[in-house]
């Protein structure tokens, strides 16, 4: 039997805001993820770690395919988070090129964690 894990990231992820609130648009908006904070990708980074050893074939799921979700993505808090948003125009990214730089900068802690990464067909 094999087991990959799947962490399904940027949407998906509301319960993370309940015990880290920093990672999340707002109280009243909680999905998807907030892009534009160092924090967010931190906690990506800590879960992946203690999930996969940072090794290959170590870790809670020694399974070297790590699935990072990435579907049913609804931006709309992203549009209507007054800090998202400018953090968006000073990057110069759309809604879209902030799903993609989302998905890029998590794929890479996946990397970084020597996982074979897939993803739902919208990455």
């Amino acid at each position: 039997v094999r087991v990959m894990v799947e962490i399904d990231m940027p949407g998906h992820a509301e319960s993370w805001c309940r015990g880290r609130p920093e990672v999340c648009p707002s109280t009243e908006c909680t999905m998807p993820l907030d892009p534009s904070k160092d924090a967010t990708f931190d906690l990506v980074n800590d879960i992946l770690s203690e999930l996969t050893g940072g090794k290959r074939g170590k870790g809670v799921f020694f399974d070297n395919f790590l699935h990072l979700g990435g579907d049913e993505v609804d931006t709309t808090c992203w549009s209507n988070s007054t800090n998202i948003s400018a953090w968006m125009d000073s990057q110069n990214l759309t809604v879209d090129s902030t799903y993609l730089y989302f998905i890029h900068r998590v794929q890479e802690i996946g990397r970084r964690k020597q996982r074979d990464l897939v993803g739902w067909e919208e990455i």
